[in-house]
């Protein structure tokens, strides 16, 4: 039997749970065994039937999921002897100098405080202003506006690097196996 992987994503709108897809695609073609699952408060995390974690999480106004950090805090002990991978999915990530964990601050801000053990990847999300909601589409908006980012509500802009998200996969899937 091959090396499990649990593969957690969270999100709103929807591309973390894309990203999610085509990592474990990735992963499954390495030859591992995955299960994937959506980011929530009894997340199933169990030591005896997973190997590793991957967890595709974005970022919603600058904070990450509470789930993500009680993700981490409930498994702790397990997370800091097992590969895991956290793929931060982010709008700012759309500038190509945000895509460094070590230069991401939400990314900085999560490791901080969370004291997440494993490796981290900053990705690219998308934006969707028809599918969001008034008070969403005006926040992001303003946002944008802050970034220099596009402010058309009829935009709809898949920002993700495929390229990157499965270059990701596979050093994760190497480093899974191993």
């Amino acid at each position: 039997m091959g090396k499990r992987v649990l593969v957690v994503h969270g999100g709103r709108f929807g591309q973390s749970a894309k990203i999610a897809r085509a990592m474990d695609e990735v992963l499954q073609a390495a030859g591992l065994e995955t299960e994937v699952t959506e980011l929530g408060r009894s997340t199933a995390v169990d030591p005896a039937r997973h190997d590793a974690l991957l967890l595709v999480t974005s970022v919603r106004y600058g904070y990450f999921d509470r789930n993500a950090y009680r993700l981490v805090e409930r498994h702790r002990g397990w997370l800091e002897s097992a590969p895991s991978q956290l793929v931060t999915v982010s709008l700012t990530a759309r500038k190509d100098e945000k895509r460094d964990p070590q230069e991401h601050s939400y990314t900085q801000k999560f490791l901080a405080k969370s004291g997440w053990p494993g490796a981290a990847e900053v990705v690219a999300g998308a934006l969707d202003y028809p599918r969001y909601r008034i008070w969403d589409r005006l926040a992001i908006q303003l946002i944008m506006k802050i970034t220099d980012g596009p402010t058309d509500p009829t935009l709809s802009i898949e920002y993700t690097d495929w390229q990157q998200v499965r270059a990701a996969a596979r050093r994760f899937a190497a480093s899974a196996a191993g």
